[in-house]
């Protein structure tokens, strides 16, 4: 099958439905899947996707291509591919890359930017490339589908926890090669400080289940008779599941960015050493309160209604990370060859 433009995961990176899903719905391309287990999850979790499954190895790809990959890992998949127009896709807002070659490998890619905060990090890396502008488009996708969305937080995470409860979500980020992980010192620690009266809700990044399977189960069966403590199955639309809790628990995840929309308490583990105000790959604390291992027990004692007093600097840092979405540009998104910025 041969078209002019499609997103496309073609392997089982999980974390990029999110992303791809909705961009997808909202601009009216076709999401090219080569996983069945990527393309159930796109079925259960995103309405209105038009979704096209192809095997890997008789992929023809589109002569225009949305991709979370940058263009030397799809060379390296599809050394036969030819010249294709990239749109890269970045799979998050977060404060990673200051320590890593990541954004570098960027070669003829065409930028889709969420806003000036990650301009700005494109400039600082050095990283000149073409862009344009996105803005918040999984909010808008999220809005727009908040009834299908509802009732599924209720059948697949409500319906399992306590009623009642503050709802606290943990979600860390894996261990990256810039020590950006937090799961397996932090996680004991918060499931054994946790009273009846709050639910905790755990989403692993996917490497991190990729990686360490077996050690997580044996986790999991060590908390299984804790009702208020709950693994999130494969569950990849972020916003829905952020409009669920009350607080947020996180460390380097792109998802604590996702979480200012909503001006609700932000908690980060403190992983590393050094300052957040000076260090740029945790400008995102100053939304929130940075805590140490040491103090991990009592999060489940402070006074929420108070870590709503820095509402001011979260919308801040959100205006600030994200641009308006202009959804109403994009069914003709590719068709008309916007402009693109240097």
């Amino acid at each position: 099958m041969i078209m002019d433009y499609a997103g496309l995961i073609f392997d089982e990176s999980s974390h990029y439905i999110d992303h791809l899903a909705p961009f997808c719905a909202l601009c009216g391309l076709p999401l090219i899947v080569c996983e069945e287990s990527i393309a159930q999850s796109v079925r259960r979790y995103y309405p209105n996707i038009p979704l096209i499954e192809q095997d890997l190895f008789r992929l023809k790809l589109p002569d225009q291509v949305v991709i979370c990959d940058t263009l030397p890992l799809l060379q390296a998949t599809f050394p036969q591919m030819g010249k294709i127009k990239i749109f890269w896709l970045p799979h998050g807002n977060s404060d990673k890359g200051w320590k890593s070659p990541f954004f570098e490998a960027l070669q003829s890619e065409t930028v889709l930017a969420y806003g000036q905060k990650m301009i700005d990090f494109l400039k600082q890396k050095n990283v000149d490339r073409p862009l344009l502008r996105i803005g918040n488009f999984r909010w808008d996708y999220y809005r727009q589908n908040e009834s299908f969305y509802h009732s599924l937080i209720q059948r697949e995470i409500a319906a399992h926890l306590p009623s009642g409860n503050k709802n606290y979500l943990y979600a860390p980020t894996w261990e990256d090669s810039e020590g950006n992980g937090s799961f397996w010192k932090t996680f004991p620690l918060l499931a054994e400080a946790l009273p009846p009266d709050c639910n905790l809700l755990v989403k692993l990044h996917p490497n991190t289940k990729r990686r360490f399977e077996i050690q997580l189960e044996v986790l999991m069966g060590r908390y299984e008779k804790k009702q208020n403590l709950f693994f999130l199955p494969e569950f990849p639309p972020i916003y829905p599941l952020l409009s669920f809790c009350d607080a947020y628990i996180g460390d380097m995840s792109s998802i604590g960015y996702d979480f200012l929309i909503f001006d609700k308490p932000l908690f980060f583990i403190k992983t590393q050493d050094g300052d957040w105000k000076t260090d740029p790959s945790r400008f995102l604390y100053r939304c929130g309160r940075e805590i140490a291992l040491e103090e991990l027990p009592t999060i489940f004692r402070v006074n929420l209604e108070e870590e709503k007093l820095q509402s001011t600097e979260r919308k801040k840092i959100y205006d600030y990370t994200f641009d308006p979405s202009p959804v109403r540009e994009w069914k003709s998104f590719f068709a008309s060859q916007p402009d693109v910025i240097s």
